[in-house]
């Protein structure tokens, strides 16, 4: 049996290869992909500025690509065959989760990665990203607003839109949404903002003051994986230590900290949190909660799905990741 893959061969330059599939040990599943979710963590490997890999001392580090290179770990399959010892997985079972490496037509893994059977849902399977959607959770039970807390999200992407609708809650005092672009506003409030800022219009500070009656927001969730997103939640952070910034986005573009943010992290003092899923307390519990999420309708993942492009266009695909047009919110590349 032979299986189909996409490697970057080059910056933005994508190659497809044709090998035989080798056979499965006891403790292996062979996957068959549905679909594979596009991530913005894959665009520097895609532009050929930096990717993860293993240092001289073999710890996980940032390298240089070295082509030809695999990508991309958003997958939702179906499991085709086992290895006699696994005990975990059947033929036939639906499953996402996290594994790297996973544009191609088929996908050998130990059973013990983190992989998830998904139960039957009325909710389409091939939106079923298993690991963004863990990503949002973690985000939400590292947020853990308290009760009448102003909240903010900057940056209403597919995981801001996806946090905001695992953030709303009766609960808080608001829920605010900052982006540039109107129409992602639009969404955000379909999906729980109570109130909504383009920073473009509108000074944001006034608006901050207005909505937290000049506190400040008690939590922020900095999501654009920009300095200057960042230097929006600094501004915006409550006075005296009390605030909290979640920090869930990699910033690999070439920006300045600038000395005014200087100024507002000292005087500020918000409590920077990374929020990385490798990092979270359980991430196969999280994971599960995640897709019940989905499958209750909490997570609207497939709502949020507005490009699906065929395996074979791959490079249609990034280009639009790395665009970001207005219309893009998150694409999925789909298997025959």
């Amino acid at each position: 049996m032979k299986r189909r893959i996409a490697k970057l061969t080059g910056p933005r330059t994508f190659k497809f290869f044709e090998e035989d599939l080798p056979e499965l040990k006891p403790d292996e599943i062979l996957l068959k992909m549905v679909s594979v979710g596009l991530c913005h963590s894959d665009i520097p490997a895609y532009m050929g500025t930096s990717a993860m890999g293993r240092n001289p001392l073999g710890y996980e580090d940032v390298i240089k690509p070295l082509y030809p290179m695999g990508i991309g770990h958003e997958p939702t399959a179906v499991v085709e065959a086992v290895g006699k010892a696994v005990t975990k997985f059947k033929t036939g079972d639906w499953v996402t989760g996290v594994t790297s490496e996973c544009m191609e037509t088929h996908k050998i893994i130990r059973e013990d990665e983190r992989i998830l059977r998904v139960p039957e849902m009325d909710q389409p399977f091939d939106c079923c990203l298993g690991e963004p959607m863990m990503c949002v959770a973690n985000i939400v039970q590292a947020a853990a607003p308290s009760f009448g807390d102003h909240v903010a999200v900057i940056g209403c992407g597919f995981m801001g839109l996806l946090t905001i609708a695992g953030l709303k809650n009766e609960c808080l005092g608001s829920l605010t949404a900052v982006d540039l672009m109107d129409g992602r506003l639009t969404m955000a409030g379909e999906y729980g903002a109570d109130h909504t800022v383009n920073p473009a219009k509108e000074a944001l500070n006034e608006a901050m003051m207005e909505i937290t009656k000049g506190k400040g927001f008690d939590v922020i969730v900095e999501i654009t994986g920009s300095l200057k997103g960042l230097a929006s939640a600094l501004s915006i952070s409550r006075i005296s230590g009390r605030g909290k910034i979640l920090l869930p986005s990699m910033y690999t573009k070439n920006e300045v900290f600038t000395e005014e943010m200087a100024y507002h992290m000292m005087y500020r003092s918000p409590i920077l949190h990374v929020v990385h899923p490798w990092y979270c307390e359980d991430y196969m519990d999280t994971l599960e909660k995640a897709v019940d999420a989905y499958k209750k309708g909490i997570f609207p993942t497939d709502r949020l799905i507005t490009h699906r492009i065929p395996f074979e266009e791959i490079s249609r695909g990034f280009e639009l990741l790395e665009n970001n047009p207005e219309e893009y919110v998150k694409g999925i590349i789909v298997f025959d």
